[in-house]
């Protein structure tokens, strides 16, 4: 399966963009490839080093703006978004794709399944997506 970017916030912290993992009033958690450290993340309120999840919780004022980061292109033929990447089980590195079109047969006719109350969506391998874009607005980080 290939690498292909999801839907997603981003956080700018020190000129790198990190993905968000969740937060509260005054601070997010970012997730990280690798143990981070103290050296790394300076600013860091709580490192979690846990190799199958790690992250770092940051304090807004650490941060320099936040990211908008949406994915789209093409499955079976039809227009979509790729949404989370599946983390773990047989189902690992499988894509979330949503259905970007207004036509609901040409959903189901794609093999998607869902309603026209919670959208259509499937579960696929990253390189069926096709015309893969990705449209990224920066936002600056409002100071709670």
């Amino acid at each position: 399966m290939s690498e292909i970017p999801v839907s997603e916030t981003q956080y700018d912290y020190r000129g790198r963009r990190y993905s968000y993992h969740s937060g509260g009033d005054d601070f997010v958690r970012v997730n990280v490839e690798s143990g981070p450290t103290r050296d790394e993340f300076p600013d860091a309120l709580e490192l979690h080093d846990d190799p199958r999840e790690p992250w770092v919780k940051l304090p807004f004022s650490a941060l320099s703006a936040y990211f908008s980061q949406k994915v789209t292109g093409t499955w079976h033929g039809v227009p979509v978004s790729v949404g989370p990447r599946v983390k773990r089980g047989l189902e690992r590195g499988m894509v979330t794709v949503w259905y970007e079109g207004t036509e609901p047969d040409a959903a189901l006719a794609a093999g998607m399944s869902g309603n026209q109350n919670d959208g259509w969506s499937a579960l696929v391998a990253p390189d069926e997506v096709e015309d893969v874009h990705v449209a990224s607005t920066r936002h600056p980080v409002v100071r709670a």
